[in-house]
């Protein structure tokens, strides 16, 4: 493999002697041949021998970190991947909705086309999104029902003069089948909240009553979840939602000091009452600045610290 600039791979067979050789752009290998050639590669010449083959005009990648060791003590180490459209994702404008079990939901600029994609693998399948010119506000999450062993996409949407209303797409079907009224508009998962079958966000749809919400998707239905009894619907943006081994967890800004924030952990899920304060994380004043809504758990390690995530 030629790893110049145009990386194309020459080939050339008995019959072709005394003629120029054919040639052939990477991209046009079969992709599990690709995928064969790439993994042999170290992961910083992967990204060297790729770095000049990207289409001015491609702006959208995807990133995936993986902690790759979490000794007791010093340091964590996290790979980075870098996963790209010339390869395996989309060749076009795309937003990260949310992920299960590996896959991720991919959503096109326009809202016109949703994509299921498994960067890993460098696959990914296309799903077109009913067209309306009534239809405003569309959103949209990804999940699996456990019990059928299927992929699902639900979206919510406006209808004028009509209200709020859901379809559901189950991957393999080709169809979208509509669910009605909704009572919640989905709402954005920036980590992963998928649990119990269910994905979960914070419903803005009431400015002076926000609730946890989620999607089932092994009975296709909307339903609210117990929020903590921390948390105070009028401050817009103190509750963040998260999976911290396998609880649900919310973590909510303190009213007497804005450098403090609780962790709670829901122990029996769906519970109100087994809401438990689990952690408080305090005095990072010196580490972070004042826009401390952007600070998130992530994981939990087994020595007892915490990783979190400061402004994406």
């Amino acid at each position: 493999m030629d790893r110049r600039k145009g990386k194309k791979v020459g080939a050339c067979r008995d019959g072709d002697k005394g003629k120029e050789a054919k040639k052939m752009l990477l991209t046009d290998l079969p992709t599990s041949m690709v995928m064969e050639i790439l993994s042999w590669l170290p992961l910083k010449s992967l990204f060297e021998c790729s770095e000049d083959d990207f289409p001015e005009n491609e702006s959208r990648y995807l990133c995936i970190n993986q902690i790759v060791k979490a000794p007791d003590r010093g340091l964590i180490q996290i790979e980075e991947t870098i996963f790209s459209p010339r390869l395996n994702l989309p060749d076009s404008s795309f937003n990260l909705v949310n992920s299960c079990n590996g896959l991720v939901l991919l959503c096109g600029t326009e809202r016109n086309l949703v994509y299921v994609c498994n960067p890993v693998l460098g696959e990914f399948i296309t799903i077109r999104v009913p067209k309306g010119t009534k239809r405003t506000s569309k959103a949209f999450c990804f999940g699996f029902n456990v019990k059928t062993n299927q992929y699902k996409v639900v979206q919510t949407f406006y209808v004028n003069g009509e209200g709020r209303k859901a379809e559901v797409y189950t991957l393999g079907t080709r169809s979208w089948t509509s669910l009605g009224n909704a009572p919640f508009s989905i709402g954005c998962m920036r980590f992963n909240t998928f649990l119990h079958g269910a994905c979960h966000w914070v419903d803005y749809s009431k400015s002076n009553d926000k609730k946890i919400a989620c999607f089932d998707f092994e009975k296709d239905l909307f339903r609210e979840v117990p929020s903590p009894p921390q948390y105070k619907p009028e401050r817009d943006g103190s509750l963040k939602l998260g999976v911290i081994g396998d609880s649900f967890c919310a973590s909510c800004y303190r009213d007497d000091d804005p450098f403090q924030f609780d962790i709670w952990v829901m122990k029996d899920y769906g519970v109100k009452e087994s809401w438990t304060r689990q952690f408080r994380i305090t005095k990072y004043e010196s580490l972070f600045d004042s826009h401390i809504d952007y600070c998130y758990p992530l994981m939990l390690l087994k020595d007892g610290r915490m990783l979190l995530t400061y402004n994406e």
